[in-house]
């Protein structure tokens, strides 16, 4: 059997000098298989991008194995002669399936087993784990299923109903591009994908029902790791408020679909940096954009105006401002200094409540909502880049949440 996995070859006698190993890991293949002159002796060849002739290890020198961290895809075996150890990083299940036919040699119980014998052993470009996968036609998709080390997988233009799940079990998969299908929902597991960093879901069908399940999209993992999402031409009514907790995320393309309004919690993205929404129905975007360092924003057709929609009379006091409940005071606290929150630390109404909160025009928090205005901004004074109709100006009506008095006067002014 052979195990396409990341090896890292820890020399024991070397830690005994404090001579530190360089930590790490290699894309190797550990080929496991029984001497030909011999049916009882097997062994372990590692073979690895620096040492492509393969090292050769007995299994009766085995020390120890530890698969504790199984579960997780790793474990190490442990020679006594070498003094190495192995540290093994490798899909889950291959992993365990590798495992178990190395206890069967260790433990004799070799009944049936059937392994390759040492001169039929080698690595050819065959053995080499694909990490991209391109599939064109659905008559291309692997007899055995997507093999688990791809980091690049396309499945573009192939009519996809729906989401494949055992895309799920791709851990190392970086690039997604699932874009000009017919998909509908994505499962909340999603959001456990580990390395995901750019998602394509273009020209899909994930809001032709109206209500979307966005749990997929704020999942414990992807929020962590997503640096590009592409939700073009979706059918898409409105964004979730949460999206903010996309930490990562540089390029955010939400154009050709039927939004008529943005989050505020937008602003909270300080990762931004390319934003394109045309061919949408807004007519103001909110306040908190202006937070955002974005180096390109296209804005073309769509329904913007200029009517500033500004108060002639303030019926709340100053005090409204100031004086708030403890609700208020602690939340506004908790943005600000940009405190770790989460549904398992404190109730799921309060970790609602902080996700709803806006932003008002200096930055600060606002979780009252006691006064918001409409003013328009020239945009080319804010962004680097703006693509706009060509019949027209870039000035553009903001939707503006105010945190005190002071902001208020100041906008009032113009200052």
């Amino acid at each position: 059997m052979k195990l396409q996995c990341l090896v890292d070859v820890v020399n024991r006698q070397h830690t005994a000098l404090n001579i530190r190993s360089s930590g790490k890991y290699l894309k190797s293949t550990l080929a496991l298989g029984k001497e030909p002159k011999c049916a009882t002796d097997y062994f372990i060849i590692h073979f690895s991008t620096v040492n492509k002739s393969g090292l050769k290890y007995k299994v009766e020198s085995i020390k120890q194995v530890f698969v504790k961290c199984l579960n997780e895809g790793k474990a190490t075996i442990r020679f006594e002669d070498p003094t190495h150890d192995l540290c093994i990083k490798c899909e889950v299940i291959q992993l365990k399936c590798f495992m178990r036919l190395l206890k069967s040699c260790i433990t004799g119980d070799t009944k049936g087993l059937q392994l390759t014998n040492l001169s039929n052993i080698s690595v050819t470009g065959k053995d080499v784990a694909p990490t991209k996968l391109v599939v064109r036609d659905r008559s291309e998709f692997p007899a055995k299923g997507l093999p688990r080390t791809l980091e690049s997988l396309y499945l573009s233009d192939l009519k996809l109903c729906n989401f494949r799940r055992d895309i799920l079990l791709l851990r190392q998969l970086v690039v997604l591009d699932l874009s000009n299908n017919e998909i509908e929902k994505i499962p909340p597991e999603f959001g456990r994908m580990p390395s995901l960093s750019e998602l394509y879901l273009a020209n899909n069908q994930i809001g032709i029902k109206g209500e979307v399940d966005w749990k997929w999209l704020l999942g414990p993992q992807i929020t962590k790791t997503l640096k590009l999402l592409d939700l073009s031409g979706n059918k898409l009514g409105y964004l979730p408020k949460a999206i903010w907790k996309l930490q990562k995320l540089v390029t955010l393309k939400l154009d050709n679909n039927v939004l008529k309004k943005l989050p505020a919690t937008l602003g909270r993205l300080n990762t931004l940096r390319y934003l394109t929404i045309s061919r949408n129905e807004l007519e103001t975007l909110p306040c908190s954009l202006l937070q955002c360092r974005l180096e390109s924003l296209d804005l073309s057709t769509n329904s913007f105006h200029h009517q500033e929609q500004i108060p002639t009379t303030i019926k709340h006091s100053p005090w409204d401002f100031y004086v708030n409940s403890l609700v208020h005071v602690s939340s506004k606290v908790v943005l600000k200094n940009k405190l770790y929150y989460a549904p398992n630390i404190i109730p799921w109404t309060l970790v609602e409540f902080l996700d709803n909160a806006n932003m008002c025009i200096c930055g600060a928090p606002v979780v009252n909502d006691i006064l918001s205005i409409r003013k328009s901004f020239e945009l080319k004074d804010y962004f680097r880049m703006v693509v706009f109709d060509n019949n027209r100006d870039s000035t553009v009506s903001f939707e503006c949440y105010l945190c005190s008095q002071k902001c208020y006067s100041k906008i009032i002014k113009g200052v």
